[in-house]
């Protein structure tokens, strides 16, 4: 299951986003009332729809990553390391007591 989580979901995600916005707008035009099929895409205010939805996207994944930090940029830390048979996570340099 993790791998499905971590390797093949976000794989196939932008193929599944795009699949349904095709249905949906293939849906749209199926009850338009000139019924003519376009393929999606070729109105330009679909490529700027989708153009400001990544941009939105981008900016509050920016400002996630910028709350989320949970040490100040000027931190020491040690990296993982392996302690009597047992992997011991990344952690500040403050928390390690000294000799």
């Amino acid at each position: 299951m993790r791998v499905f989580l971590f390797a093949i979901l976000p794989l196939l995600t932008p193929f599944l986003v795009y699949a349904a916005y095709v249905f949906l707008v293939r849906r749209r035009q199926a009850v338009s009332a000139d019924g003519q099929r376009v393929p999606p895409g070729t109105t330009p205010t679909s490529w700027m729809v989708v153009l400001l939805i990544g941009v939105c996207l981008s900016g509050a994944s920016l400002v996630y990553m910028k709350l989320e930090r949970s040490h100040s940029p000027d931190t020491k830390l040690l990296p993982p390391a392996l302690v009597d048979g047992e992997v011991v996570p990344s952690r500040p340099a403050e928390s390690v007591p000294t000799d």
